[in-house]
């Protein structure tokens, strides 16, 4: 029983490590990205 509670701690330790290191670099990657100056959808000339 001691067991599947150490289990269930050591998991649930790895997985909010990796969700908060997933959010840092989402939150790098999208600081460093320039906006796009152009519309968004694009129909031809009319």
């Amino acid at each position: 029983m001691i067991k599947v509670i150490a289990a269930c701690v050591i998991g649930a330790a790895l997985a909010g490590g990796l969700a908060l290191a997933g959010t840092t670099v989402a939150t790098n990657a999208s600081s460093s990205a320039e906006p796009v100056n152009e519309p968004l959808y694009n129909y031809g000339d009319r």
